[in-house]
């Protein structure tokens, strides 16, 4: 009785280890640039404790369960921290004295190493029974190498027997508990980040089709005040815009990318319209130095071209002039809408940005929510009253022509 209550009490230092590797994970360190380097210390942690107190059978005999975070780092942590564990074992187990136990030790590693790493890819590959399967029969060929290795240079005897069967059967149901476990939390992981890519894909889409007709609506506005004045302009502008979104834009499938290249041509289609419209009062200006074919998130530069002019540029009788920046800088995309208009106050800064406004600013509220769903990235607003505005954010390189993913960061 005292073996399993001293096995037991082992058990209880790893699984306080493992609890805290769990919470570590489920915090959000999953991310982090040194997550399995975190990882590879925490069972090295577990495993050097279970050897510095072991059960003690007989005068020659003690056992301990250094299998737990050994075979859980194997599955978990790959091939690097099970041979980091395995040196370990050794190294500690040197530490403690060259002796029996020592050779039986090194023995027991090296006959069971090449069967982790073997089976390591196939538990990953597998679903959850098979794990479980795999981790039963990893746990056996383990305490079958152990007892071997004993047997040759320690001897065998009827307490020696009996201690291993208890071993034996306390390893296989603790390593069973742990993967039990930790699938758990990673079908829960998984199903919390589903969860929270449709609610993202829906705000997505939401505000995509609150956009588009913003777009229009504002577009069709403009052709109809050159009706009056010049109707053959208007029908020509008319003609263009219907073209343009007939190839350019699809309502379907709210969930693609532009090129870079489309996205310019809605904008110099929706500054054409505007620009027979105020006529000299407006003057506009590219520096676009950027690959056309990058992929973008549609509508994040002509309603910042749409705001410039009309609550920049128009706000005074002189009008202005409007820079359109498109820059490629350390594998991102830089934009940049500049205007030299009336400029906005701390106080109009809100009023935009804000979500009790009903349609001023529309435009800049909905690229800087979708910017921070798609990118966790921001706008950036510098604008002084009687100078002018800029603003202006950054997009990661989308490298080819597909629909977003989000991607999970997902651990075995």
């Amino acid at each position: 009785m005292n073996i399993l209550e001293d096995l037991l009490l082992q058990v209880a230092i790893v699984v306080t280890l493992i609890f805290a590797f769990q919470l570590i994970y489920l915090i959000g360190f999953g991310r982090f640039k040194y997550f399995r380097l975190m990882q590879a210390v925490l069972f090295g942690v577990a495993l050097v404790l279970c050897m510095s107190f072991p059960v003690q059978v007989t005068d020659q005999l003690t056992i301990d369960i250094r299998i737990v975070p050994l075979l859980l780092g194997t599955f978990y942590g790959g091939v690097e921290t099970t041979m980091f564990l395995s040196l370990l074992i050794l190294i500690y187990r040197s530490y403690l004295g060259i002796d029996d136990g020592f050779y039986a030790t090194t023995l027991a590693v090296f006959m069971c190493i090449p069967i982790f790493i073997f089976f390591q890819s196939r538990f990953l590959q597998g679903n959850k029974n098979r794990r479980l399967w795999i981790a039963t029969g990893l746990t056996v060929s383990y305490c079958v190498c152990s007892f071997l290795s004993m047997a040759i240079f320690i001897g065998l005897s009827e307490t020696f027997l009996g201690a291993m069967l208890l071993y034996t059967l306390v390893m296989i149901t603790v390593v069973l508990i742990f993967v039990a476990m930790n699938e758990v939390i990673k079908e829960t992981l998984v199903k919390n980040q589903q969860r929270v890519a449709e609610a993202k894909d829906a705000e997505i889409a939401f505000l995509r089709s609150q956009i588009q007709p913003h777009f229009l609506y504002n577009a069709l506005n403009s052709i109809a005040a050159l009706c009056v004045e010049d109707p053959r302009q208007a029908e020509k502008l008319t003609l263009d815009l219907s073209q343009y979104f007939r190839i350019g834009l699809n309502f379907k499938q709210m969930d693609t990318f532009t090129t870079l290249e489309n996205e310019l041509e809605l904008t110099k289609a929706y500054l054409n319209i505007e620009k027979v419209r105020f006529g000299d009062r407006l003057a506009i200006e590219y520096n676009i130095d950027a690959n056309p074919n990058h992929l973008i998130p549609p509508l994040v530069l002509q309603p910042l071209v749409e705001n410039a002019i009309k609550h920049g540029l128009m706000s005074n009788e002189r009008g202005g002039t409007v820079t359109i920046s498109i820059l490629e800088h350390d594998d991102k995309l830089q934009f940049a809408v500049e205007d030299n208009g009336y400029g906005m106050s701390v106080a109009k800064q809100q009023e935009v940005f804000g979500s009790g406004s009903e349609r001023t600013g529309i435009g800049l509220r909905n690229i800087s929510r979708r910017i921070k769903l798609l990118y966790d990235s921001s706008l950036q607003v510098n604008s002084t009253v009687g100078i002018g505005t800029k603003v202006s954010f950054e997009l990661p390189y989308l490298p080819d022509r597909r629909k977003m993913d989000d991607k999970g960061h997902n651990r075995g």
